[in-house]
């Protein structure tokens, strides 16, 4: 985590092409992947999508539930990882700065105002699961799955210790134990609830992302219909301005700031 995005930029420009093409996007570089014969159904077959289809039509395991997950747990340890290992270094290096870029670079006091939101440690919380989000949904496009998996781990691994540093500062500031297992186990069970119905709502239409909204911003509380109104504008333009952004631009520099799209 401590190498520089530059020298992993000179890593990853150093490892060969066809090695790369592997892990980036059927959909971004289609041209390239045909002249280099990339088409074979195994490579379709590790997208995210499809990653995620095939885990949902396989039959459900007789397997008692905690044994299936020390399995799954035992699998991700010992398990070849598949990821090329200079892309490795890219990718872990990046996860962290691409999280800080979700926590630090967006206008807080901006968007508190333009959302109607209070100025909270849960208002950040919220704001910054939003915008890595956004971030994932972007990414998910755009790697295969393996090198996906390993970016989103790095990502929320480094929002959880952000989050449990933060909470232990402010928590000495007031004598109080904010970042207690209680608090942890409810923190998490609202970043789960947030990413999928914000995958749910912003796939469907804007009736059904505003009630996603209202459920993960605003937590089913009184709101003005405006500012949930400008959120989903500044969610939809913000994705599609991370949409026009290269990957490799993404993963070398990061999203220095968050801009959006003229509607």
């Amino acid at each position: 985590m401590s190498m520089s995005l530059h020298r992993c930029t000179r890593l990853l420009l150093s490892t060969s092409r066809s090695s790369l093409l592997r892990f980036l996007p059927s959909r971004e570089y289609a041209a390239t992947a045909h002249t280099e014969n990339t088409t074979d159904s195994s490579k379709k077959a590790n997208t995210v999508d499809n990653r995620v289809q095939s885990l949902l039509e396989a039959p459900e395991s007789k397997m008692p539930h905690a044994f299936s997950r020390i399995s799954a747990a035992l699998k991700l340890k010992f398990a070849p990882d598949p990821v090329d290992v200079n892309l490795k270094v890219l990718l872990d290096a990046a996860s962290s700065q691409l999280y800080y870029n979700c926590a630090d670079n967006y206008d807080y006091d901006r968007l508190c105002e333009i959302f109607g939101l209070p100025d909270y440690f849960s208002t950040w919380y919220k704001l910054t699961l939003m915008h890595t989000w956004m971030l994932l949904l972007r990414l998910h496009t755009s790697l295969e799955a393996d090198a996906y998996l390993r970016l989103k781990r790095g990502i929320l691994s480094s929002l959880w210790l952000d989050v449990d540093k933060r909470l232990e500062i402010i928590g000495d500031e007031h004598s109080k134990v904010l970042n207690s297992a209680k608090d942890m186990k409810r923190m998490h069970g609202l970043h789960l609830q947030t990413l999928f119905e914000y995958d749910e709502g912003f796939l469907a239409d804007d009736t059904r992302l505003a009630g996603a909204l209202w459920r993960n911003l605003y937590l089913e509380r009184e709101v003005d219909p405006a500012n949930v109104v400008n959120a989903i504008k500044y969610i939809r333009s913000t994705v599609a301005w991370l949409d026009t952004r290269d990957l490799m631009d993404v993963l070398t520099e990061g999203v220095k700031e968050w801009k959006q799209l003229s509607p």
